[in-house]
């Protein structure tokens, strides 16, 4: 160290010497030679050349580096690196941005640049003035799907991936391919799975860019909840493929059906007990009528059942042939008003199924008229096929799709399902909201502090991996703080509720990661501007506290050798042109 520290004046010494060595030799050519003149400017900037100056760096401003930053830094003020960051030469190295800050205790100004910072780096900024230089995003850019989703319902996932990606598609937690989907101009998709056995499930998010070349990857962690099987009553004036179909998927689904149908005149196929009954209704969630069984019913089964609805009771109405003259007065004192036409109709129902492979499906010979109506599917047209109002507590619909079943001849079980699922969920009887649990993570990270609110005294978290119950230490505001070790599902639990949650592991959608970084970042630096418009800046936080580990801040930098060796260079150019002309 000491040989280092008398380097500088000893060079400053030998180019002293030998400037004035030049200019004694120029000295003789005649007294006005201009050359003499270059020789201490040139020795000047050799000097500075080998030992640039040092410029005085901003004590109130600090650069921050985080993962995706430049590999450059701007000047003129202090630099750190926060872990995945890089770090160029003159960075100081820190776990997280409030060691920094204490290093730096006149810190008033903060200059974030990469992919933006983590939560608990977001909080220690407090109420400093705030900017962010943010990387061009990259990979999956936007997601959104329901945490939560009923069985049999089908699912949605929307989101938006930057080139070079080229086609989305959505693996279930088997690894098995359920939908998949070019992305649009501007990089958008859309993907749908159905909810199949209850409880946390895994799907996987993967985008692809040329020749199926794997680009980007993101877990989506979803709950499918069970519930009851509903319980429901069918009334049918006749076997048709329709109502064969049904009854083998509601079967398989695990509903519970109270059947009556007519096969010949005195012929009839009863399956448990289908009387409309003021205590059978009361019983059950959802009465299922076509036309002609309707038209069958007696004036007091007519009576109890609108009674029934009012009540809560669901009741769907299905059009299969055209109706006869009572049945339409009697539907139109529902709101539906529907008139027989002279044949039947086909429509395509892919926009609303999700299918693209045009199949026709028919439409009762009827026209129907819903004024205040919610249509529940409509045809590709535009067209309406099943509608359902509220009357009372209940709900009423009504269906003229003659041959939905065509969707199980075609092989797209899970569509007919989601169809049938939504439809029966949206009309039956409703039942009490499930227990609310306790609020949970949408995304959390293994290694990554993740923060839970509204706690009793005592929780505590039990990793899918591990059945150990690791306890939280709750604050007085009912707030606490966990770092998950493991990836995976994990279950929270207090005051005798408990809620499950995912667990990313640490390289698992890393750029979803980043763009949410990101986007807290952008906002927490327009809350900064903000603020600065609003009132003046806070005095400097206090100096760190005594025995704190520390950084040594730097107090100044160098500047770059390469301007003043380019001044030198031209200045030795214009000297030696000048001694050779003297020659």
């Amino acid at each position: 160290m000491a040989n280092a520290e008398l380097l500088a004046p000893i060079t400053a010494l030998v180019l002293a010497c030998a400037a004035l060595t030049a200019a004694w030799r120029l000295a003789r050519c005649g007294p006005r030679e201009p050359a003499i003149w270059l020789q201490p400017v040139a020795a000047a900037l050799l000097y500075c050349s080998l030992f640039p100056p040092i410029l005085p760096l901003r004590d109130d401003a600090l650069t921050v580096l985080t993962p995706g930053a430049p590999a450059e830094a701007p000047r003129g003020r202090p630099v750190v690196a926060l872990p995945g960051a890089p770090k160029p030469p003159r960075a100081v190295f820190v776990p997280d941005l409030a060691t920094a800050l204490r290093e730096y205790p006149g810190v008033l100004h903060l200059l974030v640049r990469g992919d933006g910072l983590s939560l608990r780096d977001r909080e220690a900024v407090a109420d400093r003035d705030l900017q962010f230089e943010p990387t061009a995003p990259r990979g999956i850019v936007a997601l959104d799907w329901p945490s939560q989703v009923p069985l049999g319902h089908e699912w949605q996932i929307a989101g938006r991936a930057l080139a070079p990606a080229r086609r989305a598609e959505l693996r279930d937690p088997a690894g098995a391919l359920v939908d998949a989907v070019d992305l649009d101009s501007e990089g958008r998709f859309m993907l749908a799975a159905p909810a199949r056995g209850a409880g946390p499930a895994r799907f996987e998010l993967q985008v692809l860019g040329e020749r199926r070349a794997l680009v980007d990857r993101a877990a989506i962690p979803l709950v499918v909840t069970g519930g009851g099987a509903l319980k429901l009553l069918v009334r049918a004036g006749a076997i048709n493929p329709e109502l064969k179909y049904w009854r083998r998927w509601a079967a398989d689904a695990g509903l519970q059906v109270q059947l009556a149908a007519d096969l010949t005149s005195g012929v009839s196929l009863h399956a448990g007990d289908a009387r409309l009954s003021d205590s059978e209704l009361a019983s059950v969630d959802l009465v299922l009528l076509d036309a002609r069984a309707w038209l069958d019913l007696a004036p007091a089964e007519k009576q109890a059942l609108q009674i029934a609805v009012r009540a809560g009771l669901g009741l769907l109405l299905r059009v299969d042939v055209a109706p006869a003259p009572a049945t339409l007065a009697e539907w139109r004192d529902f709101g539906f008003v529907v008139t027989p036409a002279a044949a039947p109709r086909s429509v395509t129902l892919d926009r609303a199924l999700g299918s693209r492979d045009r199949t026709a499906f028919t439409l009762a010979p009827v026209e129907v008229e819903a004024p205040g109506s919610v249509v529940a599917l409509a045809a590709d047209d535009g067209a309406g096929v099943i509608w359902w109002r509220s009357q009372g507590q209940g709900r009423i619909g009504l269906s003229r799709l003659v041959d939905s079943y065509r969707l199980l001849l075609l092989g797209a079980d899970e569509r007919y399902a989601a169809l049938w699922a939504g439809l029966l969920g949206t009309l039956s009887r409703p039942r009490a909201p499930p227990m609310e649990g306790l609020r949970v993570p949408r995304d959390a990270w293994s290694g990554e502090r993740v923060v839970f609110c509204g706690l009793g005294a005592a929780a505590s978290v039990r990793p899918a991996a591990d059945d150990t119950a690791i306890p939280l230490a709750v604050g007085a505001d009912g707030c606490a703080a966990y770092w998950p070790a493991l990836p995976g599902w994990q279950r929270l639990e207090s005051a005798g509720n408990a809620s499950v949650f995912y667990v990313r592991a640490a390289d698992d959608a890393t750029t979803w990661r980043m763009t949410l970084a990101r986007q807290a970042t952008t906002e927490l630096a327009r809350m900064s501007r903000d603020a600065a418009t609003a009132a003046p800046r806070a005095a400097a936080p206090a100096a760190p506290r005594a025995g704190a580990a520390t950084v040594a801040p730097a107090h100044g930098e160098r500047m770059s050798r390469w301007p003043w060796a380019a001044a030198w260079l031209l200045v030795m150019t214009l000297s030696w042109w000048r001694e050779r002309r003297i020659d």
